[in-house]
């Protein structure tokens, strides 16, 4: 069956519509769809039913109303399990643990009945094992980071794997944060006021060990005398006063290089970092905090890995916590997007986002960072340094000079040698003789954007390497600074002669490059290039302005985004904006924690049989809206347009990118334009003939034409990927092949 794009938004909202009633991160079990009280059903409310992993889930049977709980039969596999159930009060659902799931398939079954009625329910669970590897294989060599974070020494052999441990921590009134002693409780115990406006003491406990092979922890405030434990069995302890029955989930910024697990400390788990400030506004508003190490993009920039991550230290939370009424998230630059990118690609783990210091992907941005590259090169290498000083290349780069006379262009120059380059940026604990070497060992680690992502990319059969997206064919570098007078023709025709490209390797190279057009098309398809579908969610974006600092985090990036969104939904609105000075001291934590409360909650009252879209939209805060502050913090509104005027765009205005600067659209989702004849009535100077003519050979197939899609682009196939082998994607949410209109639109104009 095929579906229209207007119906396929419904269905991704119905998927964040039962996310947020059972946190299960994706929608309900299709034996249980279209039954009504009077049927038996089964349901997993702890992940998928094809996703569940550590052999266990928690199971929810809905009794009929002919039928008495007690009369209800639970079998795994055959063997006796109903103990495991408590029903609720009205006596119409029970709830229970189910362990001792054997790997692979396992079928559950419900029954029973009364006065000769009898009714019977089967449910296949897949289980799968804790370390992971449910959407496709990790990266190997990938080293174990246990010791480095508490959790004792490395197995010899095998995945990242590492017992459970608890600790308990307290915030004293001084501020410190220290491990809670035995005994009396300290004298200088700190309370604090949750959203709920229950007033508890600062205690906090924090699970650790391994989930995906992968450094998780779960802290959540607590009561050490009378711990959480077992919370779904009949003598179990759920969590008190100081839970607000929600989850915050963190993520932690960068791009780099992957092939180990990640490390990190206990006290992370309390003090989050959005890059902005370090705060503990989550659990002191009575959040419980999750995150896991494969959720720090510095860690591996792999999201589909970052999504299996969080999918299953979830699925451990609703286990051994409870069910929280929704999962909000926060994170900053490589932060924002796996928010986003799990978002648009695994709908229904995350309630609401905030993205800080956003970027929309890591793909189109990888695209604009490989250009800075180049144009470094021939800056600072190929051409005079002297003729180019910082406002001059700005001209091309598009972006702003810092009081040093650099652009972001220099402060992108590292990621623009690491991402291209398979042996740049790698964590020291990645062992040299593991890593590539173009001589000595070829088939060894590599470190590129896409060979960290080559289950979606897939292998280029001429390199044998992941395929490389990135595409600068008939790009016209500058090609505004021209017609706006601020370079000459000479200087423009010099720079799009020379520049260049990089090679499988990262080297410079003279040719310009050629995208791989399967890795091109998969980047779309496959949703490594966020085009915002799905993406119809509460999203709060706050940044602190640092685009006058030859820092990276330029604010364009948020535009980028709002887009997309107005391309791919026709509306923006779900997302609001919050921009103030960089040394700005506003809390646009605890703001965004509170304002996504409300939204959700008022979502949550809406029972209309709207479409999701709509209720996101309808029932923000009216007092929710786009807003800077100034250096005085004061408030002042903020308009949807960057170039509109007022206030905020004055204090922060939007700049651009080598594309930009190039031609190309804000939105950023052209990875390779599709071509059109060198015309001189195209540009605002006059060339002669002879300088026309060697702009038409170098550009001898054409340059861009930005006013079209670019070159096997794509709407997003489906969600909820799975990769068997590299380049080939199964979808978890349905068993055909079937694509949307949208796709089947695509296909055609190729």
């Amino acid at each position: 069956m095929k579906v229209s794009r207007t119906v396929a938004l419904a269905l991704a909202g119905v998927l964040c519509t039962f996310s947020m009633g059972v946190g299960a991160g994706g929608d309900r079990d299709d034996d249980d769809r279209g039954h009504d009280d009077r049927d038996i059903g089964i349901e997993v409310l702890s992940s998928r039913p094809n996703t569940v992993s550590g052999g266990d889930a928690l199971v929810q049977v809905r009794v009929p109303r002919d039928t008495s709980a007690g009369r209800v039969v639970l079998r795994l596999n055959g063997q006796d399990v109903t103990g495991k159930f408590v029903a609720d009060a009205s006596g119409r659902r029970l709830t229970g643990l189910v362990t001792g799931l054997q790997l692979g398939k396992n079928s559950l079954t419900a029954s029973g009945g009364r006065h000769g009625r009898s009714h019977s329910r089967k449910l296949e669970i897949t289980n799968h094992p804790s370390h992971g590897e449910i959407f496709g294989a990790h990266q190997r060599p990938w080293v174990c980071e246990t010791a480095a974070s508490g959790l004792g020494p490395p197995p010899a052999s095998g995945p990242c794997v590492a017992a459970t441990i608890y600790a308990w921590l307290y915030r004293s009134t001084s501020g410190a944060l220290l491990p809670l002693p035995a005994g009396p409780l300290p004298a200088d115990l700190a309370k604090t006021t949750t959203i709920d406006g229950n007033t508890v003491n600062f205690i906090v406990r924090v699970e650790s060990g391994t989930i995906n092979e992968s450094i998780y922890r779960i802290a959540i405030l607590d009561d050490p005398t009378n711990p959480i434990s077992s919370p779904w069995s009949a003598g179990g302890k759920k969590p008190g006063p100081g839970w607000n029955g929600k989850l915050f989930y963190h993520f932690i910024g960068g791009a780099g290089p992957g092939f180990r697990s990640g490390r990190n400390l206990l006290a992370t788990a309390v003090n989050i970092s959005d890059t902005v400030s370090v705060r503990d506004e989550p659990l002191r508003l009575g959040y419980a905090v999750a995150f896991g190490t494969r959720n720090t993009f510095g860690t591996g920039g792999n999201d589909i890995v970052s999504a299996e991550t969080v999918m299953m230290i979830k699925e451990r939370f609703i286990e051994q916590y409870g069910l929280p009424k929704y999962t909000v998230s926060i994170g900053s630059s490589g932060g924002a997007m796996q928010q986003q990118l799990i978002a648009h690609n695994y709908p229904g783990l995350l309630d609401a986002i905030t993205p800080v210091r956003s970027y929309p992907d890591l793909v189109s941005v990888v695209t604009d960072v490989i250009d800075c590259g180049l144009l470094n090169n021939y800056f600072g290498t190929v051409a005079n340094p002297a003729d180019w000083p910082g406002p001059r290349r700005s001209k091309v780069d598009g972006y702003p000079v810092d009081p040093n006379g650099l652009t972001n262009c220099n402060g992108w120059n590292a990621f623009a040698r690491d991402w291209p380059g398979p042996t740049n940026g790698f964590d020291a604990v990645v062992p040299l003789a593991a890593r590539y070497d173009p001589v000595t060992n070829r088939g060894g680690a590599r470190g590129t954007y896409q060979d960290g992502v080559v289950n979606a990319l897939g292998i280029d059969p001429d390199t044998g390497f992941a395929g490389q997206p990135y595409d600068n064919t008939g790009v016209q570098y500058g090609v505004n600074a021209l017609n706006s007078g601020a370079i000459t023709k000479l200087e423009f025709l010099d720079l799009n002669a020379k520049i260049g490209g990089v090679d499988i390797d990262g080297n410079f190279v003279a040719s310009r490059n050629v995208g791989n057009l399967k890795a091109i098309e998969r980047a779309y398809t496959t949703g490594r290039l966020n085009d915002g579908a799905n993406l119809t969610l509460p999203i709060i974006h706050y940044r602190n302005y640092v685009d006058f600092e030859n820092n990276i985090h330029t604010y364009h990036r948020s535009f980028a985004l709002t887009d997309r969104l107005e391309k791919k939904n026709g509306t923006s609105a779900n997302l609001v904006r919050w921009t103030m000075p960089s040394a700005g001291t506003v809390n646009f934590m605890r703001m965004a924690l509170l304002a996504h409360d409300q939204w959700l909650t008022n979502i949550a009252a809406d029972q209309s049989d709207a479409p999701y879209a709509v209720k996101v939209i309808r029932n923000k805060p009216a007092d929710l809206t786009h807003g800077c502050w100034d250096a005085a913090a004061v408030r002042h509104d903020q308009p949807v347009s960057p170039t509109a005027p007022g206030v905020c765009n004055t204090l922060y205005p939007v700049h651009a990118d080598p594309r930009i600067a190039a031609g190309g659209p804000r939105s950023g989702d052209i990875l390779k334009c599709r071509l059109k004849p060198v015309n001189a009535a195209d540009y605002s100077v006059a060339f002669s003939s002879d300088e026309l003519a060697r702009l038409k050979s170098i550009f001898p197939d054409g340059v861009c034409d930005w006013d079209r899609r670019g070159v096997k682009q794509r709407s997003l196939k489906d969600s909820w990927l799975t990769y068997p082998e590299p380049g080939r994607a199964e979808s978890l949410n349905r068993d055909d092949d079937e694509h949307d209109d949208d796709h089947d639109r695509d296909r055609d104009r190729d």
